[in-house]
């Protein structure tokens, strides 16, 4: 085997291992931010006989503190690690990394108990102190900066190429929001998912997004900057109606699941499960016939 053929092979190979890195990274990344909302409230259910709280935040008073801020550490972690097409790409997926630490690290204020009530047992505060109120508002800009930029990843998700040169400020931002025409050819060569590590070729088995993949990254950047305005407007109603309905809860599980359905298609997972069950089908037809051939022997 000539040497040349050597370095084709190690370089095929270490293509495959960059693919395989960042579907498990988009994958990771999919599976927390969709578990994450559902282990919170069936996690405090069974733990806790108090009322869930009134936002995603607060389970971090509750039993369930460490899987909150665990999750968020993760997925922080996995966000700053994540290489996307451009710098653009790096400085939104890196600023969401942050934001999603900041909001670990960073409780949001604790529940204030009703003037006059006869009980305010813990986590609830008669008072916020100076520090909590502090805290508290930096843990609100950290989560309206994640959820802003988890909105933006996931329309950017829809990007096919580099923006091209000579546009006006208009086209660059619709070709920065991933609504740009779709592009010919192979994938960008100057995405790092998309090429093998010394050729700069395509990388074997990341085949490009299909129109149906755009739609829902345009569908859940969309969904996550809706729930955004809807849980800031949700602050305008009476504090009963968001303790009875726990809106703020709904709109941030909303955002954080659609987000996470984006990354679910970026990494592939749903086509994975759809090839594995069109295998598993295909298996069964194939036992049926067999069978059937048997009995008619």
């Amino acid at each position: 085997m000539s040497q040349q053929s050597t370095e084709e092979d190690q370089q095929s190979t270490e293509g495959r291992e960059l693919v395989v890195s960042y579907l498990f990274l988009r994958r990771a990344v999919g599976w927390i931010a969709i578990l994450l909302p559902i282990v919170l409230l069936a996690g405090n259910l069974i733990s806790s006989a108090a009322s869930p709280p009134e936002s995603m935040s607060g389970y971090y008073y509750t039993d369930m503190r460490n899987i909150f801020v665990g999750s968020l550490c993760a997925l922080g972690v996995f966000l700053v690690a994540y290489n996307g097409y451009d710098d653009v790409d790096r400085w939104v997926t890196t600023t969401a990394g942050l934001g999603a630490i900041g909001v670990a690290f960073c409780p949001t204020k604790p529940a204030v108990c009703l003037v006059g009530a006869v009980a305010c047992p813990p986590p609830s505060v008669r008072q916020l102190s100076t520090s909590q109120t502090w805290v508290g508002d930096i843990h609100l800009g950290f989560a309206l900066l994640a959820f802003l930029m988890l909105g933006l990843m996931a329309l950017r998700f829809a990007k096919t190429g580099k923006t091209p040169p000579g546009l006006g400020w208009a086209g660059q931002l619709r070709y920065g929001l991933g609504f740009g025409p779709p592009a010919a050819g192979p994938p960008a060569a100057g995405s790092p998912t998309a090429r093998q590590p010394a050729t700069g070729q395509p990388a074997a088995g990341l085949p490009r997004d299909s129109a149906a993949d755009t739609v829902i990254y345009r569908v859940s950047g969309i969904t996550v900057f809706a729930c955004v305005l809807l849980a800031i407007l949700a602050n305008l109603l009476p504090a009963s109606v968001n303790a009875s309905w726990r809106l703020l809860f709904i709109f941030e599980a909303v955002a954080v699941v659609a987000f996470g359905v984006s990354w679910f298609v970026k990494g592939q997972t749903i086509a994975g499960i759809q090839a594995l069950m069109q295998r598993g089908a295909t298996a069964a037809k194939t036992t049926a016939a067999a069978r059937e051939l048997e009995d008619h022997r």
